[in-house]
């Protein structure tokens, strides 16, 4: 079942849902998730959640966040990076949390679950000491913004992928 079919009629509650997670993200991601949704449905989304406080939109006009604090607390370049590999596997999503550190969103897609985890300097450490502590059906998708910022990583056996992000999306997905 695709995104649109599962979340349709509940777009205003997954979205307050992401960006909470998440914390900052960029509106051209959060358009591209929701992309079923014609421009006027989604305009008149996005202008309740800002009415109501639930949304943030940054005076760039390029992200939003789930408030001004969350602006400062955040790191922007691993939520968005985060962000970009949960778009790229939404048509697989059944349901999804907020992670357990080192990783920002567990996702179920009935076949398994995923956790999504930014791999930066401060996490690499945390990374490798969890990996050994899940269970291995668990799938860990490592996002990274190039295929050298994996090069650090302690594997498991199975269920490791590295998903490589670029500017505007994910640019590739390898196991490891």
């Amino acid at each position: 079942m695709s995104f649109a079919s599962r979340y349709r009629g509940s777009e205003l509650t997954i979205m307050v849902k992401l960006i909470s997670i998440f914390g900052v993200v960029e509106a051209c991601q959060m358009r591209e998730l929701f992309s079923h949704l014609g421009d006027k449905q989604y305009s008149k989304i996005m202008s309740r959640l800002h009415q109501e406080g639930m949304l943030y939109i940054l005076p760039d006009a390029e992200h939003l966040a789930s408030n001004r604090l969350s602006v400062n607390k955040v790191n922007w370049d691993d939520s968005v990076a985060s962000f970009w590999a949960l778009i790229s596997i939404k048509d697989s999503i059944q349901d999804f949390c907020a992670g357990e550190m080192p990783a920002i969103l567990t996702v179920s897609t009935g076949e398994f679950d995923c956790d999504i985890i930014p791999v930066n300097d401060k996490a690499l450490a945390l990374i490798n000491d969890t990996c050994f502590e899940l269970p291995s059906n668990v799938r860990r998708l490592l996002v990274v913004r190039s295929f050298d910022a994996a090069a650090g990583i302690e594997r498991r056996f199975r269920n490791d992928f590295v998903i490589v992000v670029g500017k505007d999306g994910v640019t590739g997905s390898y196991e490891l």
